[in-house]
């Protein structure tokens, strides 16, 4: 994922030859406006257009001088010991899910845990590419998060979610830790969008969206059911039902033994929620909770009480709380009948920013609390009635933190930075130093690295922070090869993180070890401020976050640090939409342009992946109001002919059913039609990640020559 500036098609001399290549594979449709055929996925002619763009893409790229560099070093980079995963800390036992360059698909790990609560010797249990090979499917196990996968109190059995191609379709299969296989007979969902979440043992909470189960407008499931073992999976109880025009549908749990219940979190439009609770026969109580609740609804559970956070200022059982309060809701009311009690009220400047800066144990919750890109970590803890907050560590400037949970008030701090290995830390409630659990190897000499914050003003007057990240002692005359990167919707921070895949992993290092820099704006649509931050650049208001992003480029060519033909912009999904933004909006500040699995056709979102899920978000293109604001920025609407754009890079996979491949195939259609220089590259397999450097090596190797190629050459493009 990232951009690029201004070229002439004259440096793109193939660019005739694709041409000739698209039209071919889908006659004079290509060039019309009516592109609509482009958008079903595995539709025969869209297919062949795919494939021979991104055949020609292949070709283009792999000739440019610098490719074969970039295939040697991006191997040297990918072959280097692994980073370490998340450690997910289970009862006696840690699981934990290793990726590699020789295992690209990953392997499940499990090791028991010592004295000190540090894993042992690892053992695999799975490996899903040996899966892959066995079953002649291929599957992806979604890793994002284990740590409700496994059934208390003994951890052994987890249902595991297996992706075939990536997408977000999966099966749910029981799995046992001890066996190291699949359980005969055991809980499994056939392949659909699908969640389940263990009651007990022998129940789980489940939806999905198989046969003709009732789905959300979006495509996700709307039914939960109540599913023992033993049962058919259609004679499951359905226990609760969402509205067909709501978002999504989550599950959860809170508590433990015969007390644990189930939480389904109704999203109405990603910025609206109800919450309720399930108990272990099927009887569904709604919490009394506002429904302005920051995303998505539940952040956390202590052994007895949901972790909330207030998008809005609210007044509950007779008190008043700010906006940004986070707060605990009681499964069980106390003595005086309260269920609700404040874990943190945010200072002057101060904000929790979502999932990963609050996490809950036992009666222990750890808030990371921001402040102009700077954090610090504090622990909160039931004293009485109420909540008392003390600090735990203090986060360097530059670097970033998030937290986990474990057992028993054990709580899990992950420190890292743009080139500072992660580090996990394991605190213990009664211990005063924290046990490392696992760390990073070093890519790169961190010192010979700076991270910086600074600022822009946006042209309404916005401060608008930003990391830098620069060579310490450039090897580049000014101006500066920079990248930038940022995402900008649904309340999500663009934060500091090793090679992650926010800046394309691994292959990342080959821009630093050229002396490339790195911006990414914390720009309105992000959380790095609160929800009012998210807010002031929903719907009719986005092109706040665009506007940001340009001040701070701006800002950095006017101090003289970068220049256009230097500055290269990327991102995937909504970042992949900002890419491809402010590559039509201004095509005069950009060398270069990577518009990973965006979203590029906003008129037609809502009938494209699950785009009907985020109308609270973009906006309605059936309201005429909202149709002339999204119509304003829609990337595929504002390529025009006779611009001078810079080359375009725009990525996706077929088995997309996120966003879509049809938003980055009409893009790439739409660019190429106007004469601009693009290039396209659609995956058969990856899913919305299928831009990783493990699974897809070719792609991002394919990537960083293009990055390279146009925006560090020896005299930047005018």
């Amino acid at each position: 994922m990232t951009p690029i500036h201004a070229m002439t098609a004259r440096r793109f001399g193939a660019a005739a030859l694709l041409a000739g290549l698209l039209a071919s594979a889908a006659p004079a449709r290509a060039q019309a406006e009516d592109d609509l055929w482009l958008e079903a996925p595995h539709d025969p002619a869209a297919l062949a257009w795919a494939r021979a763009a991104t055949a020609e893409t292949e070709k283009r790229l792999a000739a440019r001088p610098v490719h074969a560099e970039v295939v040697r070093e991006l191997r040297t980079a990918l072959d280097a010991p692994p980073a370490e995963p998340d450690v997910v800390l289970l009862g006696t036992r840690a699981l934990r899910f290793l990726r590699d360059a020789s295992h690209p698909y990953g392997l499940l790990q499990v090791a028991a845990r010592d004295d000190r609560g540090a894993p042992g010797a690892w053992r695999t249990v799975l490996d899903v590419g040996a899966l892959r090979e066995r079953e002649g499917a291929p599957y992806e196990l979604q890793a994002y998060d284990f740590s409700g996968a496994c059934a208390a109190p003994d951890y052994v059995r987890c249902l595991l979610r297996l992706s075939p191609g990536g997408g977000d379709e999966v099966e749910i299969r029981e799995f046992d830790l001890n066996a190291g296989g699949f359980v005969a007979d055991g809980f499994r969902v056939p392949r659909s969008r699908a969640f389940a979440e263990w009651i007990d043992r022998d129940r789980i909470l489940v939806e999905h969206t198989a046969g003709d189960a009732p789905k959300t407008a979006a495509g996700w499931p709307a039914a939960v059911r109540l599913w023992s073992r033993g049962q058919a999976l259609d004679d499951a109880r359905t226990v609760y039902t969402a509205q067909p025009t709501d978002a999504i549908v989550q599950l959860g749990a809170v508590g433990a033994g015969a007390g644990r219940r189930g939480v389904i979190v109704r999203s109405i439009d990603y910025s609206t929620f109800e919450v309720h609770l399930v108990d272990r026969e099927g009887a569904v109580e709604r919490v009394a909770l506002p429904r302005a609740l920051k995303p998505m609804g539940v952040l956390a559970a202590t052994d007895d009480a949901l972790v909330v956070q207030l998008a809005q200022a609210a007044t509950l059982e007779g008190r008043a709380y700010p906006e940004e309060a986070l707060l605990a809701y009681a499964v069980a009311p106390d003595a005086q009948g309260r269920r609700v009690s404040a874990v943190y009220l945010p200072g002057e400047g101060e904000f929790v920013g979502g999932r990963d800066d609050v996490a809950a144990s036992g009666d222990r919750i750890a808030i990371v609390v921001n402040s102009h890109l700077r954090q610090r970590v504090r622990v909160a803890r039931r004293d009485g009635g109420d909540w008392t907050a003390v600090d735990l560590l203090e986060v360097p400037a530059g670097q970033t933190a998030a937290v986990r949970g474990g057992q028993d008030g054990e709580l899990v701090v992950a420190t890292t930075g743009f080139v500072v290995p992660k580090r996990q830390d394991l605190y213990r409630p009664g211990e005063d130093a924290p046990t490392t659990l696992a760390q990073d190897p070093a890519l790169v000499e961190a010192e010979r690295y700076v991270t910086e914050i600074g600022h822009a003003v946006s042209p309404d007057g916005t401060r608008i922070d930003y990391y830098l990240l620069r060579p310490r002692e450039s090897p580049w005359p000014s101006p500066q090869p920079t990248l930038a990167t940022g995402y900008g919707a649904f309340g999500i921070s663009t934060r500091p993180g090793h090679f992650d895949y926010v800046v394309g992993g691994r292959s990342f290092k080959l821009w630093l070890d050229r002396g490339g820099s790195l911006v990414i704006p914390a720009i309105r649509g992000g959380g790095e401020r609160g929800n009012a931050w998210h807010h002031a650049a929903i719907r009719e208001r986005r092109q706040a976050s665009y506007d940001d992003f340009i001040a701070v480029i701006e800002h950095l060519v006017a101090t003289g640090y970068t220049a256009p033909g230097r500055t290269g912009v990327f991102g995937m999904s909504n970042g992949g939409l900002l890419a491809a933004t402010l590559g039509t909006q201004r095509p005069d500040l950009f060398g270069a342009v990577v518009s990973d699995v965006p979203l590029a056709d906003m008129l037609r979102m809502k009938h494209m992946g699950m785009g009907a899920a985020w109308l609270n978000e973009y906006g309605d293109p059936d309201v005429p109001a909202q149709r002339a604001v999204l119509l304003g920025y829609s990337p595929v609407h504002n390529v025009r002919a006779g611009t001078r754009y810079p080359p375009f890079l725009v990525t996706i996979s077929t088995e997309d059913n996120r966003v879509g491949p049809g938003h980055a195939r009409k893009l790439a259609s739409r660019l190429q039609a106007a004469g601009a220089p693009v290039f396209f590259y659609e995956d058969e397999e990856g899913g919305h990640g299928v831009s990783d450097p493990l699974r897809n090596p070719g792609l991002m190797g394919l990537r960083m020559t293009f990055l390279i190629d146009a925006l560090m050459r020896p005299e930047p493009s005018e």
